[in-house]
This record gives C-alpha cells, structure tokens and sequence, in this order.
C-alpha cells in the first residue's frame, strides 16, 4: 500500500512515483495506491498512475487506487485514466478484492 497525503505535484511526483515503482516490483500481487488524504492530484501525475498501471499489469500485478475525494477523482477523470482502474468505496474492499 502507498498512501498520499497533501499534494501530487511536480514536486512531489518523483518521490511518489520512485516509492510506487519500488513497490510494483516487489513482487506483490497488488499494490493499493490510497489518495484518500491527497488535496490535489496534477493531470500529469493522474496521467502517470496510467502508466503505471499498464506497465504493472504486463507484469502481472494489480494496480488499485483508493480517491474518494471529488477533486482527486476530477483530475482522473480529466487525464482519462478513471477508466482503467476499479473504483473502490474504502480500502478494505480494495485490499480484498
């Protein structure tokens, strides 16, 4: 599990992103991304968890992402990649599914 609190910017997406790698190839069958405490989330880091994603699933492990909140949930939504990830109503079910 990843867990972002405050914003995903440029200035803080290389940190999140090294950090979200690192755990894409730790073998997990899954890594849960939580945003649930993000404030903001830039179209080109939202634009990035696509790629991750689609990278993460050649290599057979399940990227999830946990928003909630409306703002996270517009800048997926913009970027175009709400679509590939399931949406989760809390982190338990993201974790069991």
């Amino acid at each position: 599990m990843v867990r972002v609190e405050g914003e995903l910017d440029a200035a803080a997406s290389p940190q999140f992103f090294a950090t979200v790698e690192r755990a894409v190839r730790s073998n997990c069958h899954a890594v849960v991304i939580d945003l649930r405490a993000a404030r903001f989330l830039s179209l080109r880091a939202a634009g990035a968890l696509g790629a991750v994603r689609q990278r993460a699933a050649c290599d057979g492990t399940d990227v999830r992402i946990v928003a909630g909140r409306q703002p996270i949930e517009r800048s997926l939504e913009i970027s175009g990649v709400r679509q590939l990830f399931r949406r989760y109503p809390s982190m338990r079910a993201a974790l069991d599914a």
